[in-house]
């Protein structure tokens, strides 16, 4: 019995090793420098809009393409007139998490 404890033990404590060598719980950062938590909050953050942008019936979500940074989302792509770019900034400000928008959005074809 205390074999297959011993055993038990020392699988439990690999697979932490393992967790840990990769960056897991060492505070690690993504590749541009900011925190494994911030991108991930980010990554939610454009993952909330894309949803909020598709599912308005009135957006071209296909043509917008969405990059957040520390909060603040950046729309790139294109849209019909005006009243769409201003419809998308409206529609991302809305999104929980969102600390502002870079609107870079051009219209016309």
């Amino acid at each position: 019995m205390r074999i297959v404890m011993a055993v038990v033990v020392l699988v439990l404590l690999g697979g932490c090793a393992t967790g840990t060598m990769m960056g897991a719980g060492q505070g690690g950062r993504a590749a541009d420098g900011r925190s494994y938590e911030a991108a991930r909050a980010d990554n939610l953050i454009s993952a909330a809009v894309d949803r909020a942008l598709v599912h308005d019936s009135e957006m071209r979500a296909m043509a917008i393409h969405v990059q957040t940074y520390n909060g603040i989302v950046t729309l790139t792509g294109q849209v019909d007139d005006v009243a769409m770019a201003r419809r998308a900034e409206r529609l991302v400000r809305r999104v929980d998490g969102v600390r502002g928008v870079d609107n870079q959005l051009q219209v016309g074809r």
